[in-house]
């Protein structure tokens, strides 16, 4: 759940809604145009490339709203799973089941699982995870009738899983020697609006389960990192529980990228993912720029995304875990 106590985003004037037609109409062609084409991604170089993890947010957003249960949630999860068997992870899905008070009924969660071993598999376990379920409720959106409607959710949703994946294929490409674990967590995003109850459900599931078959040591998640405007801070929570991981990735971060990883925190806790890690001890901070006014409404749309913030966020990322793994073996 990202922070409710955010302000409603205003009423729109008419020529928005004038916009939002025109851009609806942009994003159906580009929905026949990715459910039938493959994806024009080249695998010449190691380096992370933002305009490949953009196609991978693309293709995401082709399936349609990726609400637990529904086809484009399970073409969704076979398409990430391919992708991930395809760098070579071995790849496993863990279901559970829940009721879901937002939408009324009894729903199936699958949570993803990538591993990666490279030639040191016995140093420590990293996390990196985001979630791959889209909103079932547009519950922000201006127009009220749009509300009850799912979202597309390019930005709060694609975003993370495309950087996770072309992140999976640099750290294969550059024989990466430690093990990482790459986390697709679902039922992030059906919590009931204005509360705490039943958001990253599928995170909560993992912690509670399989944190004995996969000891954690530190993880990064990633939320909300496409939009065109990216600016990342530091949120409560995880400079509280987690100040020494905060503090070495923004070093890190901040030498590439000091547009854009900002130190002065952010006067809030964010409610996401990196949360049932926390409370279990394990150090693990969330990447996610909140300030996002498509957020919950029908504009989360590819169009409201950037390839560069994807390339600024997983370049950083990548170079943390590297750099963090040369100290490792000091």
């Amino acid at each position: 759940m990202k922070n409710e106590k955010r302000k409603i985003i205003n009423e729109r004037k008419s020529g928005k809604h004038i916009y939002r037609i025109g851009r609806f109409m942009c994003f159906c062609g580009f929905l026949f145009s990715w459910a039938f084409h493959p994806l024009s991604v080249s695998a010449e170089n190691d380096g992370f490339s933002g305009k490949r993890a953009f196609e991978l947010l693309q293709r995401q957003c082709s399936f349609g709203p990726r609400v637990p249960g529904s086809p484009a949630s399970a073409a969704c999860a076979n398409f990430i799973e391919h992708e991930l068997k395809e760098i070579g992870l071995t790849v496993k899905r863990q279901n559970f089941r829940v009721y879901s008070q937002l939408m009324k009924s009894d729903v199936t969660g699958t949570n993803i699982i990538g591993l990666y071993s490279g030639d040191s598999p016995s140093t420590d376990l990293v996390a990196l995870s985001a979630h791959w379920d889209s909103r079932p409720v547009a519950d922000r959106d201006a127009d009220a009738q749009l509300r009850f409607q799912p979202i597309i959710g390019a930005n709060d949703g694609a975003s993370g899983v495309a950087v996770l994946i072309e992140i999976a294929r640099v750290i294969s490409k550059r024989r990466y020697p430690g093990r990482i674990i790459f986390l697709f967590f679902d039922l992030e995003d059906a919590g009931l609006p204005g509360s705490l109850e039943q958001w990253c459900l599928g995170s909560t599931y993992f912690a509670e389960h399989s944190l004995h078959d996969y000891p954690i040591t530190m993880g990064v998640n990633f939320d909300m990192i496409g939009d065109r405007n990216l600016r990342i801070q530091p949120e409560q929570m995880m400079m509280k529980h987690a100040p020494e991981l905060t503090r070495d990735f923004w070093r890190s971060a901040q030498k590439s990228a000091p547009r854009y990883f900002i130190d002065e925190p952010l006067p809030y806790v964010i409610h996401d993912d990196h949360e049932p890690f926390l409370r279990r001890g394990i150090p693990y901070i969330d990447l996610i720029d909140f300030d996002y006014p498509e957020w919950h409404t029908q504009e989360d749309t590819p169009d409201a995304c950037s390839p560069w913030s994807l390339e600024i966020v997983g370049k950083a990322a990548i170079d943390f875990v590297f750099h963090r793994m040369e100290k490792f073996k000091k």
